[in-house]
């Protein structure tokens, strides 16, 4: 198979079979339907080669001079530049954009593009000048040619995604162990595989008399209907946004591209998970937070913990060749599962809530010394760093929207003070502003307020 797009019916299919084997092994499902919208590739051709349209870029036909009129640029090691490189290209005039795989096993990859230089919640992706992908076999013949001519179509329309929702063990529980189900084309590592290990982890939980929420995301890669320029874990955002206060957990674990040991760990809201996860070779990490569904369940007040291979799943990322890679990934799975019950576990008992202190302790530590005294000694750890997690962290670019290799974080406000009084750069997501050093001042002040609004939420 290949792409599994939020609201197409080989998504339905896929969240039937999932929730048909959950049932399985005992486990109560609920299908949670949202509204999506649709996205797919009817037609992509350049001259007489086959192309990949990248999303969401609508209907077209356009001829021009290669290198001239149409934009010719290489995926480069890290596709996610694709953005970046298309957005540039639109604004210098280019009439199209077709661009050509750094690796060359490559033959198909799909990459989300926007005209507008944004990943706000406030502005619309547009992507009417089509962007196509080719395998670097294909550059030689085109290079010949010269002059292309490009034919695109696309469809969409609104449909309906569906979130797997799943309880395993007894009463309301406080963990949610989370992933998504839809994907650009093979996609086995983002994020089939997330899929995978929910599925050994439901039988792990119920034989261990552990409960858990379960939860298959869809929309996760693309399907806002109201096609926003941060287009990513719409899903997720919907879905939270839906279930208001009826959803109470103190902690997410997600899934996403973690396929290999040892894995990488990113968190927001606690800290020091990893002797937990002790089944599993572990790394902390600074990468993956903001290009998951963590960011929506961060900015809904619920400390996560992101288990990913970010940093190694560029060659295959979003491309016909993330496939199962071989027998040896059962084992990462087993191990995983393995780890993440006996996270959960541990919360159960009490213990886990050590992590919870170490992140406000961290947090005091690096604030401004004029907002220590805030977070007051004795304070219930978890209910504050559920609120420090909604109210004292943002998303962020770390660079400009201009900058290749930049990576989306989350980060609280006293990591960004730090960061621009280093030297460096961030572009806030939901505002579109780029701080730096000369901002320091502002950005004390929105620490500080932010701080407070915290402490006020933790007592309430």
């Amino acid at each position: 198979m290949l792409d599994v797009i939020a609201g197409s019916s080989a998504e339905k299919s896929l969240v039937e079979s999932l929730a048909m084997r959950l049932e399985l092994e005992g486990v109560s499902v609920e299908k949670v339907p949202i509204e999506v919208l649709e996205w797919g590739e009817v037609e992509c051709s350049v001259n007489d080669i086959g192309c990949t349209a990248q999303p969401p870029v609508e209907s077209a036909e356009v001829s021009g001079i290669l290198g001239e009129d149409v934009a010719l640029a290489s995926t480069t090691r890290d596709p996610d530049n694709v953005w970046v490189t298309y957005w540039l290209s639109a604004s210098r005039g280019a009439s199209a954009v077709v661009l050509y795989d750094e690796y060359p096993g490559v033959g198909r990859r799909r990459i989300v593009v926007n005209e507008v230089p944004s990943y706000s919640l406030e502005t619309e992706i547009v992507a009417e000048k089509p962007a196509v992908h080719l395998p670097l076999t294909a550059l030689p013949k085109l290079r010949r040619a010269r002059e292309v001519s490009i034919r695109v179509k696309t469809f969409r329309r609104t449909s309906l995604g569906y979130v797997v929702d799943a309880v395993v063990g007894p009463g309301e529980p406080k963990v949610a162990v989370v992933t998504h189900h839809d994907r650009w084309l093979t996609g086995f590592r983002d994020s089939s595989i997330g899929v995978l290990i929910l599925l050994r982890l439901a039988r792990l939980l119920r034989s261990r008399g552990l409960s858990a929420r379960l939860i298959s995301f869809t929309a996760e890669e693309l399907g806002d209907p109201a096609r926003r320029s941060f287009y990513w874990a719409y899903g997720s955002r919907a879905y939270l946004d839906r279930m208001g206060s009826e959803l109470d957990l103190d902690l997410a674990v997600v899934l996403d591209t973690a396929y290999a040991e040892p894995v990488n760990v990113d968190c927001v809201g606690v800290r020091g998970v990893e002797p937990a996860l002790s089944f599993v070779k572990s790394l902390g990490s600074s990468v993956g937070a903001g290009y998951t569904d963590a960011v929506s369940m961060v900015n809904s007040g619920i400390p996560s913990v992101v288990l990913h291979n970010l940093d190694s799943i560029k060659p295959v990322y979003h491309s016909d060749v993330d496939r199962y890679p071989g027998r040896y990934v059962e084992g990462f799975i087993l191990k995983t599962a393995r780890s993440i019950a006996n996270l959960v576990e541990e919360y159960k008992r009490g213990s886990a809530r050590g992590v919870y202190a170490a992140y406000v302790e961290y947090v005091r530590r690096v604030s401004p010394p004029d907002s220590r005294g805030l977070l007051e000694p004795g304070a219930d750890p978890v209910g504050l760093s559920k609120c420090l997690a909604k109210h004292y962290t943002v998303p962020v670019l770390e660079g400009t929207y201009s900058d290749f290799y930049s990576e989306v974080k989350v980060l609280t406000y006293s990591e960004i003070l730090r960061g621009i009084m280093d030297g460096r750069r961030y572009t806030l997501l939901y505002e579109d502003a780029i701080v730096s050093s000369g901002d320091a001042e502002r950005l004390r002040k929105l620490s500080r307020a932010a701080l407070e609004e915290a402490v006020r939420c933790s007592r309430s």
